[in-house]
């Protein structure tokens, strides 16, 4: 992984893979898509500290990154892969942002939080958007996967 961001209230990595705890992460066609978004969430109330948009180039490259892992996490990676959880995420990741895609992230700890930003986040129309739990990933919206 090469960098954090501090951005992230409770970490952004785990089992040495991207995961940043209690976010919601949203996938948008562009970076103005997802600018647009953010200040729709700061207009419902959310602060500045709870939502960010990024580039798709910076999430995969630098937040996503297992660029410099080293044994031990390349093979959860390929574990995770296997089993399809945080590794295919990744992989919608990089197929979005090099489409000219970017993200936004939300914290949302509470379900009462990720009701009140889906609330906000779905007139916008994100291409995929998911939540990271504790233990679990959860699919908010998400597109039908076409068997590869």
């Amino acid at each position: 992984m090469k960098s954090h961001w501090d951005f992230f209230k409770e970490g952004d990595h785990s089992f040495g893979m991207f995961y940043p705890r209690h976010y919601i992460l949203a996938g948008f066609d562009s970076i103005e898509r997802a600018l647009d978004a953010e200040r729709e969430l700061l207009a419902q109330g959310f602060a500045e500290d709870e939502v960010r948009s990024a580039t798709g180039s910076f999430v995969v490259d630098q937040l996503e990154s297992m660029e410099d892992a080293g044994f031990i996490d390349r093979m959860k990676m390929q574990i995770s892969r296997a089993v399809g959880t945080e590794a295919g995420y990744i992989d919608d990741d990089l197929k979005l942002a090099r489409q000219g895609g970017a993200f936004l992230f939300v914290y949302a700890p509470t379900d009462k939080d990720c009701s009140r930003a889906m609330a906000a986040l779905e007139p916008q129309r994100p291409v995929f958007a998911r939540r990271y739990l504790p233990m679990a990933i959860e699919r908010l919206i998400y597109p039908a996967q076409v068997p590869g």
